[in-house]
């Protein structure tokens, strides 16, 4: 199971909606790229759930999933399950609410393991179940956020072109690079432009992040959109809410590119079968 994680330490740069589309496209066949659909599991770790809430299932009135796992490090032996089966074809979901804020002041007080491996040591436990799982993170690096990142194969950052958002990627980029201690395999695997307008302030701003970040970027941008915020309304991302829309064009466009360049996880298993094999 490949595990990507969405973040940035701004909100509002569509972090929930890339991780909903890039979950949602990766659990349904495409035929342009000739690949089958994938197991996957979308993990919103945000204690405003936005994620949860697309699906309609927040819950106001018991700890999410994602609390639980934070406090005990793992999936199974719940009560009650914590993953969500068949949300959208091949996608199942673990739900996050505002118990996370009690979840994480229990683990500080909790000696028994680290505090920090909790996701990575769940996750592990049903790795094979799926394909990749996609982690929804909050604007913030609490212990919920370092849990994710110490479990995570691969970064993706959605950023706005304006002064806050790349002001915070210099930040972002540095506790990445911390991060790394804990886990030396995190890897950043690009800067994904969100509510792009044309525009000389824009472009100015796209060429010093593509130029002079430092950081890689990926040659697709997601256009601004209203369907974007309609299709919060209905519950649904904009893929399912209007699927020739140009911000839901603009996502199948980043999933072929991020698989052109990443692999699917079939050709990286078929890749792996046959070194093994020689």
């Amino acid at each position: 199971m490949k595990i990507i994680s969405i973040i940035n330490l701004k909100g509002g740069v569509g972090k929930t909606t890339t991780a909903v589309s890039l979950a949602e496209s990766l659990a349904s066949a495409d035929q342009k790229m000739k690949r089958h659909s994938s197991k996957v599991l979308l993990f919103d770790n945000d204690k405003q759930g936005n994620a949860s809430r697309l699906y309609g299932l927040y819950s106001t009135d018991s700890e999410a999933g994602a609390c639980r796992i934070l406090k005990t490090g793992t999936v199974i032996n719940h009560k009650e399950p914590v993953i969500i089966r068949r949300i959208v074809e091949s996608l199942d979901l673990i739900p996050c609410n505002y118990f996370m804020e009690l979840a994480e002041l229990e683990i500080k007080a909790d000696s028994g393991y680290a505090q920090h491996e909790r996701y990575r040591r769940a996750l592990a436990e049903i790795a094979h179940l799926y394909d990749y799982c996609i982690i929804d993170n909050p604007p913030d690096l609490g212990m919920n956020v370092i849990n994710a990142m110490v479990a995570t194969d691969e970064i993706i950052i959605p950023v706005w072109l304006d002064s806050y958002s790349l002001d915070g990627l210099e930040e972002l980029t540095e506790q990445i690079n911390n991060i790394r201690a804990l886990n030396p395999s995190a890897r950043l695997a690009g800067c994904l432009i969100t509510d792009y307008e044309k525009t000389e302030t824009a472009e100015a701003a796209e060429l010093w992040l593509r130029c002079k970040s430092g950081v890689p970027v990926f040659k697709t941008k997601i256009r601004h959109s209203r369907k974007a915020k309609d299709a919060t309304i209905y519950k649904m991302s904009p893929g399912r809410y209007s699927p020739r829309s140009g911000i839901a064009q603009d996502y199948k466009a980043f999933v072929r590119e991020y698989v052109n360049i990443y692999g699917h996880i079939d050709t990286i298993v078929k890749k792996e079968d046959r070194r093994h094999g020689e």
